[in-house]
């Protein structure tokens, strides 16, 4: 298949020896005459050849990059060789029964120095990033209440490019006062799409990946705050305390957004509201470390206790820090137990359920799970037919969540009166719907040379991003639309709201909850 990008056109070759060629054919499409011997050549090739694009499940698509030959329009070794890490971390994670039974959303894990991520994106690779694009980063900072929200890093010098530009000596002076965040980088800076890009490939969902930059020294660098992304937290460089905790129960505050605590006007209590940590560490270089969605985090480069075990723990940190947070998107774009049914009852033109949060701890966070036919997890729950397990799914969920609405009635029953098959294959298509498109803003992000987006001006790679983000939002729109809801309304559900964002847009989303929403400036 032919990939066009704003830029170029590629044209993706892999014989059967599994060598892959990259063919630039901007100049062969350049004329209508030219186009015509393309077209020929396509389609003789087709008897020895077959046409790959990065669609592939598991390590079936990895060769795309790993082999790719080192020509004109192809990504730099090093971003190669990113890729090629991240690859490994990844699939490591994904492959493994027991994370995706017993960890993915249930518990935090954190494994020691892996392969490669010490040194694979430092404070040289973020220089040279802000350097040569326009960039917009985030001061993490506290207010009165204890919530963390974004401030500016800088104030504009004036109204020219030049002036109004991000430089790494602002970065520099912002991370003495705290934690100088990157949402969306791996939408921009090569190195970091090779990230995503690996992450999307070995888990098969939406994700995003947001750089965060602490000075040596601070005792509070993010206060205690919960995401709506199962996150991957890879320390490159430095070192950061974390301590992990387990969720608090979502009906002793049932107003509030599980998955946005402490953050906007919302205060979270670390003496009040958490008890002892599940996990009390301080990573270093080539550590990661993952937290499922909800639970509560906080971090400082001063470790002040000796809970870990580590060396030198109560002293300060001898380097500034700088982390990888790479976050799986399922909340944000309703892939779970819970946006589904809610979504389900629009659809058959039933009452409402009751408030989520005013359920059991158990019941909520078993309506948040990411259904087992989505992704990665699929492979690890054999099935015949993933959308006939997913309806089942729909229907026990449904049952846990307001049995005395479903008296006398099985799951299987429940799911046919919510019509559970269809919805189970409109949810897969629109899972998969995203992930083409996110598989398609890494390539480019990937392939991206340096140069200027446009012809004559600053280089600014939000330009090439934001046609992507428009195009995932009109999936979200079409996708409620079918469930019902009013998808011609704006959506505020952010690609990039993990700890940067101070909540990712507020409450989750769904069919019923569309209508009358207005777009949030981010």
């Amino acid at each position: 298949r032919e990939s066009r990008v704003k830029t170029h056109t590629q044209i993706i070759f892999v014989p059967h020896s599994q060598v892959t060629y990259w063919l630039p054919c901007r100049f062969l499409m350049s004329t209508p005459f030219l186009g015509m011997i393309h077209l020929a050549l396509l389609i003789s090739s087709t008897a020895a050849w077959h046409v790959q694009t990065p669609t592939s499940r598991w390590n079936r698509g990895h060769t795309l990059l790993a082999s790719t030959l080192t020509t004109p329009g192809t990504p730099p070794p090093e971003v190669l060789s990113v890729q090629e890490i991240y690859r490994n971390v990844f699939s490591e994670f994904a492959t493994s029964p027991d994370f995706a039974l017993s960890n993915w959303g249930r518990e935090p894990l954190i494994k020691r120095n892996v392969d490669g991520v010490a040194g694979s994106f430092t404070l040289e690779d973020v220089r040279d990033a802000v350097d040569s694009d326009f960039l917009e980063a985030g001061l993490g900072v506290t207010d009165a209440r204890g919530g963390w929200k974004m401030g500016p890093v800088f104030q504009p010098r004036g109204d020219s490019y030049r002036d109004s530009k991000l430089r790494y000596t602002d970065v520099a002076e912002a991370m003495t006062a705290g934690t100088v965040v990157f949402n969306s980088a791996g939408a921009q800076i090569p190195k970091l799409a090779a990230v995503c890009f690996s992450a999307l490939e070995a888990f098969e969902l939406p994700n995003c990946l947001n750089l965060y930059l602490t000075g040596r020294g601070l005792t509070l660098s993010a206060p205690p705050h919960t995401d709506k992304q199962d996150v991957f937290v890879l320390q490159t460089s430095g070192s950061k305390h974390w301590r992990v905790f387990e969720p608090p129960k979502p009906s002793a505050r049932a107003t509030a957004d599980p998955l946005a605590r402490g953050k906007g006007d919302d205060e979270l209590s670390l003496s009040t509201e958490l008890g002892e940590p599940l996990i009390d560490v301080r990573l270093d270089p080539g550590d990661v470390l993952y937290v499922p969605a909800g639970f509560p985090h906080t971090t400082d480069t001063v470790n002040e206790n000796d809970d870990a075990g580590t060396e030198g723990f109560a002293e300060r940190s001898d380097a500034d820090s700088v982390h990888l947070t790479l976050g799986v998107d399922t909340h944000i774009w309703g892939l779970d137990l819970l946006s589904l049914l809610q979504s389900s009852l629009c659809k058959a033109k039933l009452p409402e359920m009751r408030t989520p949060t005013t359920l059991s701890a158990s019941t909520y966070w078993h309506l948040m799970r990411v259904p087992q036919s989505l992704g990665f997890l699929a492979h690890h729950t054999p099935s015949p037919n993933r959308a006939t397990l997913l309806s089942h799914q729909l229907g026990e969920a449904a049952l846990l969540a307001e049995e005395r609405r479903w008296k006398n009635l099985d799951k299987s029953q429940v799911a046919e009166k919510l019509d559970g098959e269809a919805v189970a294959e409109k949810m897969m298509e629109h899972a998969n719907a995203i992930v083409d498109v996110q598989r398609e803003l890494y390539m480019e992000a990937i392939m991206d040379d340096g140069r200027p987006t446009m012809r004559g001006r600053p280089r600014m790679t939000i330009m090439r991003v934001n046609p992507h983000m428009n195009r995932i939002e009109k999936i979200m729109e079409e996708y409620l639309s079918w469930f019902g809801g009013d998808g011609s309304k704006p959506l505020s559900a952010g690609t990039a709201s993990t700890s940067g964002f101070g909540g990712g847009g507020g409450k989750k989303t769904t069919a019923k909850k569309v209508k009358g929403k207005k777009r949030k400036k981010k």
